[in-house]
């Protein structure tokens, strides 16, 4: 359904048919496009646009009356939520896997179901947000082309509340995280599963998998932000990604999203020809990386993912470890923390919650520890006894 607005009228989300004018030079707002970001309809109106057409119909918000408060959610208890994430990961695996495979023989994708899955992943952040993400650390090499897309749609709802989507741009870009990598079905397995360095020509095959991805979401009359995701989100800031080296603001805000939540993933998951990163390292390089990301996005996700997410352990220069249970309100370095063993004396100790952050406390941490290590550890106690 086409509609006529006025530029005052006009929202993120919405899907631009027709502008009133031929005449649009830069390239970063035309017709047929997304809005994704308020400085497009910014540069709209400094064009002098006052009228323009939406298609209702490709749109992911329509212009609608503002909708009443809704109660807040309340949250869940961490390991409480753990095992609810454990089991939507282990459903949903089972879906995902189902999807690939169909499309692998060829087969349309059928995308009914996964806007369900979709929303048991937000309904895991909401009651509680770090649980879910923590499950999504530790899936193993087997597993990882399957979970790493549950994974990034997490990540990209998470990312998505911060940067302060509303709840229906949300739910795209989490659909958009689950579909991002659907053209990898189409890579050969012995490309997509090489426990090593890829060849040039395997490479080169593997960088088809967005053109790929995009063109099985336009057979499935998918909508055209989910293609965009799959599309671009191997494009880089300064221009130097693929398939179409788009630079700067020529990449839409979700692809941009996209782009930090799949290179997180990817580096903090276990793969078959190396070990995953700690969280703190891969935001560590990520930050290093001049010119891959958009700076704001990736600093929004830092904020909302942690160096040291609640749920992962730490090594204290107090010779101890511990359990990271809160974020730290004064610095991203320095969490709330229940230590429960004694390096020194190898054995647990009663655990003690620490705040990092307070300005008598003079301890710190010194790296993060191996989660798998720690697996026999009772950490629902740690989480409850802590004085």
């Amino acid at each position: 359904m086409i509609k006529q607005i006025t530029v005052d009228e006009l929202r993120p989300g919405m899907f631009i048919h027709k502008l009133d004018v031929w005449w649009i030079k830069d390239k970063r707002i035309r017709n047929q496009m997304l809005v994704t970001d308020p400085r497009q309809i910014a540069m709209l109106r400094n064009e002098g646009i006052q009228q323009l057409w939406i298609d209702l119909n490709k749109s992911v918000q329509a212009p609608v009356a503002p909708s009443p408060a809704r109660k807040p959610i309340a949250r869940t208890p961490f390991f409480q939520e753990l095992d609810q994430a454990q089991k939507i990961f282990q459903q949903g695996k089972t879906q995902v896997m189902a999807m690939f495979n169909e499309a692998r023989l060829g087969h349309s994708l059928n995308l009914a179901g996964t806007l369900d899955l979709v929303d048991e992943i937000a309904g895991s952040i909401r009651r509680e947000p770090t649980a879910l993400l923590s499950v999504a650390r530790l899936k193993n090499h087997d597993d990882y082309t399957w979970l790493h897309s549950m994974a990034v749609c997490g990540l990209m709802i998470t990312l998505g509340q911060r940067l302060g989507l509303d709840s229906r741009q949300v739910r795209r870009v989490g659909m958009g995280g689950l579909l991002h990598d659907v053209g990898k079905a189409a890579v050969p397995l012995e490309i997509l599963n090489k426990p090593g360095k890829l060849s040039d020509e395997e490479f080169e095959v593997m960088r088809q998998h967005p053109v790929i991805g995009a063109q099985m979401l336009m057979e499935a009359d998918a909508d055209a932000d989910l293609l965009d995701i799959a599309l671009h989100h191997h494009e880089k800031y300064d221009g130097s990604g693929y398939p179409h080296r788009l630079k700067g603001e020529e990449i839409s805000l979700y692809s941009r999203m996209a782009a930090v939540c799949d290179v997180y993933d990817a580096l903090t998951s276990t793969r078959v020809y190396r070990k995953g990163w700690s969280p703190a390292d891969a935001m560590h390089n990520m930050l290093s990386w001049r010119g891959h990301f958009d700076n704001q996005v990736l600093h929004t996700f830092v904020r909302a993912i942690g160096i040291y997410p609640v749920g992962s352990l730490v090594r204290l220069a107090s010779g101890r470890v511990a359990l990271v249970v809160k974020a730290g309100e004064r610095s991203l370095l320095k969490p709330v923390v229940h230590a429960f063993w004694s390096l020194h004396a190898q054995r647990e100790v009663k655990p003690e919650r620490i705040d990092l952050g307070d300005s008598f406390c003079t301890d710190s941490i010194i790296g993060a520890e191996e989660s798998q290590l720690w697996q026999n550890a009772d950490l629902n106690r740690v989480w409850a006894l802590a004085s």
